[in-house]
């Protein structure tokens, strides 16, 4: 059963710009997954909303990535109107 997040929309987000930046890195889930030492399946869930990253997950997808998890974070946050007012 799906996790519910606090903040669903913010998770949402989250989870997009994540999947974003692994294309735009040119890994497919199998990759990631290698990189960080999970099964595939467990980057499909979180992709796909079935389940939800702690932070020190969050992190680690991130700089699996190669982005800076901060950067991305403040981003979304801004894009989203949940910046540093």
């Amino acid at each position: 059963m799906p996790v519910s997040p606090a903040l669903p929309e913010l998770h949402a987000s989250i989870v997009a710009a994540l999947t974003e930046a692994r294309h735009d890195a040119k890994l497919r889930q199998v990759d990631l997954a290698r990189r960080l030492g999970w099964q595939q399946a467990y980057v499909s869930r979180y992709e796909t909303g079935e389940r939800m990253l702690a932070i020190d997950e969050y992190v680690a997808v991130a700089h699996a990535i190669g982005i800076d998890p901060v950067a991305l974070l403040a981003r979304i946050l801004v894009h989203e109107g949940n910046g540093p007012k």
